[in-house]
């Protein structure tokens, strides 16, 4: 009897043993496994080839590329990355990397969801009571972007998905561009994600090192080149109360006046664009610049005394025509007549993002005349 309860017990350890040892070789060699501990997105153009963390001002022309480059961790060892691109910078330090667009693990993937970061609306005026909620900042999918570590491009602006502006003729390859991205680690072929990362989102856009693209655009001389870096922003009127300022328009909802929020690439107004568009800069007082004269916007082209408006003569590139506070910056004369025509391009920001367009597209319809000036002589 004693035999066969030693022939259980032995019976019985064995099967024990055989469940046992297998699962634990299986916890040794996952807890070897590599898991996720990161992301950042780093981004690198034509004249700096290295991946950097942190915002990137780009010239006008110039190609961009943009990557997720992942942290990942193997037991209690020290962090690693993981990133499909040549030179890596982090936070200002060069690190090295493994230069792979694949998770190292065979049997386990990386899928990737690239989002915008743009404000909730695209514009109209803004008073100090709607400051809060017309600011608000939220992603947007980017499916354009592709599913891998490294972008297929940079993305479009979103929060105009399905909403027809109606006037955007010239596209303009320029704008601010914030990204936020997802990463998730799945065996492969299944659904679920065993683990996620994300890089820092909405909640972190003033951050000075947010991953941002400010992306100047080409224009005629002497219009400004980050004056390209307007687009994509919502274009607000500020509406102070009791004779304030614009600048309090914003002060005690974001903490920081309407004319710096500009220059940190967040909104815009028509009259801030045209100042940028002229000088670079927010803060150009247009009582200052030179009046050439009042134009009549009730025929079929703008005159002045009578007359038509010669390019070269009575107008140019970068010249502005201000009615009742809508800023148009003239470009080119697009039909080539040689006359300032509702053909030809100009630039403008009027209660919606920034667009380059025809002349008629932008003249109100009850507008009738208008103020002709011009920056610097």
């Amino acid at each position: 009897m004693a035999s066969d309860n030693r022939v259980l017990w032995i019976v019985f350890a064995v099967l024990i043993a055989l469940i046992a040892i297998p699962y634990a070789l299986w916890r040794v060699k996952e807890s070897r496994r590599p898991v996720l501990d990161g992301v950042r997105i780093v981004t690198a153009t034509a004249d700096d080839p290295v991946f950097r963390t942190g915002p990137r001002r780009v010239p006008p022309g110039t190609e961009v590329r943009i990557a997720a480059a992942v942290s990942l961790r193997r037991g209690r060892g020290d962090a690693t990355w993981l990133a499909p691109v040549g030179q890596l910078v982090v936070d200002g330090e060069p690190v090295e990397h493994d230069n792979r667009p694949d998770w190292p693990d065979a049997d386990r993937q990386l899928r990737v969801f690239w989002f915008t970061v743009e404000n909730a609306f695209l514009g109209g005026d803004l008073t100090a009571e709607e400051a809060p909620k017309l600011l608000e900042q939220r992603t947007f999918l980017a499916p354009e972007m592709g599913r891998e570590l490294l972008a297929s491009r940079v993305p479009e602006q979103h929060n105009d998905d399905q909403i027809n502006l109606g006037d955007d003729i010239f596209p303009v390859a320029g704008g601010t561009v914030r990204l936020y991205v997802r990463v998730e680690l799945t065996n492969i072929g299944a659904p679920v994600a065993l683990q996620s990362v994300t890089s820092r989102g909405a909640e972190a856009v003033n951050d000075p090192d947010f991953p941002t693209l400010l992306i100047a655009a080409a224009f005629p001389e002497p219009v400004d080149a980050t004056a390209g870096e307007l687009f994509r922003l919502p274009g607000f009127e500020p509406r102070p109360t009791d004779g304030g300022s614009a600048d309090a328009v914003t002060e005690a909802a974001r903490g920081v006046p309407f004319s710096e929020l500009v220059t940190d690439r967040f909104v815009v107004s028509s009259q801030t664009f045209a100042s940028v568009a002229l000088t670079g800069r927010v803060g150009l007082d247009l009582d200052a610049v030179d009046v050439l004269g009042t134009v009549d916007l009730t025929g079929a082209a703008p005159t002045r005394a009578r007359r038509p408006l010669r390019w070269g003569d009575d107008v140019r590139p970068g010249d502005l025509i201000d009615d009742r506070g809508q800023i148009v910056v003239l470009l080119a004369d697009e039909d080539g007549d040689g006359e300032l025509g509702g053909a030809d391009r100009v630039a403008c920001c009027w209660r919606r993002p920034a667009a380059v367009t025809t002349l008629e597209q932008m003249i109100r319809d009850d507008a009738t005349t208008a103020r002709l000036l011009r920056h610097g002589g």
